[in-house]
């Protein structure tokens, strides 16, 4: 199962959990206690050993579901 972690601007991971798909790593992250309006949290996948960038917190607000096509792992 891909493992999905979020890190904050200075690049210092904050939180680490595995998960089936895009769409449900997305929808955790958008829970993920980040200060209001902060920018330069991201999220990345382990992919195949190394950790490509999957979302990047833009400092919105925007809380409703729905995932990019992302990594394409389904």
């Amino acid at each position: 199962m891909p493992r999905y972690r979020v890190i904050d601007p200075e690049q210092n991971v904050i939180y680490e959990k595995e998960f089936a798909d895009d769409t449900k790593a997305y929808d955790w992250f958008k829970t993920v206690e980040v200060p209001e309006d902060s920018l330069g949290y991201a999220m990345e996948v382990d992919m195949d050993g190394k950790w490509t960038r999957f979302e990047i917190n833009d400092g919105g607000t925007n809380t409703s579901p729905a995932a990019d096509e992302g990594t394409g792992i389904a």
